[in-house]
């Protein structure tokens, strides 16, 4: 599909992200940045903005740092300019955010249920740009619906979908994140709508530096170490549990 159409697509949407408001996912998303290293003064990047309804949430967040969301949407984009007028550390930017210059480097790089409304063709394009604008230590969070719930709504709720709308599987994943020279550090699933979780999160950040690593040893174990260890094995055997 080409990039107008979508981009025409949005530009209509934009009154549906408005009457949805924030809801349980942007606070999920929000709590998952924050217990990844989020911190006030951090330099932050989020793709696919929409009207900015996760954004206000990450600027109150970071009222020490800065935040530059993108949207490919300039009607969406406009929006939130109106909603965001009195957070002076948001940056908002139109382009399309696989191939737009994206600046940087950035403490964390957001895309909150982004990825799956981007073609297929262009994640690996959108990973290794991201890879290019992350600083050093710094981490990539990807929140989306998880599979299975892509196909139940695609087959039950075809009202919901997008123009857009991918069933990410993880193996899938795994591959473009690794053919961008990233790692996978941290994975979850988690329920937001269902009782069965719904939802995934992951953590992407630069792959460690194994030539330059130097391992440190674990110092030698003394007698207490050793007796605790056995005490917990047969505790874990008997289904006692500890008086410590």
């Amino acid at each position: 599909m080409e990039i107008g159409a979508i981009k025409d697509y949005y530009d209509r949407y934009v009154q549906r992200q408005v009457l949805a408001g924030v809801n349980e996912r942007h606070h999920i998303i929000l709590d998952l940045a924050l217990a990844n290293g989020l911190r006030k003064d951090m330099r932050v990047l989020e793709l696919g903005c929409g009207v900015g309804t996760l954004t206000g949430l990450l600027a109150n967040a970071l009222s020490q740092g800065h935040l530059v969301a993108m949207d490919l949407s300039s009607e969406s984009i406009d929006q939130a300019r109106n909603t965001l007028a009195s957070h002076k550390n948001v940056a908002l930017r139109v382009g399309d955010v696989v191939s737009a210059p994206l600046g940087g480097p950035y403490d964390m790089i957001v895309l909150p249920d982004v990825l799956e409304h981007i073609p297929l063709e262009r994640h690996g394009l959108l990973f290794r740009q991201m890879k290019a604008a992350l600083a050093d230590d710094g981490h990539i969070l990807v929140h989306s619906p998880d599979a299975w719930y892509s196909d139940w709504l695609r087959a039950n709720r075809p009202e919901t979908q997008q123009v857009i709308d991918l069933a990410l599987h993880l193996p899938d994943l795994l591959q473009t994140i690794s053919q961008a020279d990233l790692s996978l550090l941290r994975f979850q699933r988690h329920s937001i709508w269902t009782r069965t979780p719904d939802y995934m999160a992951l953590v992407i950040v630069h792959p460690p530096d194994v030539q330059g690593y130097k391992p440190s040893p674990l110092p030698p174990p003394t007698a207490g170490s050793r007796l605790r260890k056995v005490l917990s094995r047969i505790a874990d055997r008997t289904g006692l549990k500890s008086q410590r």
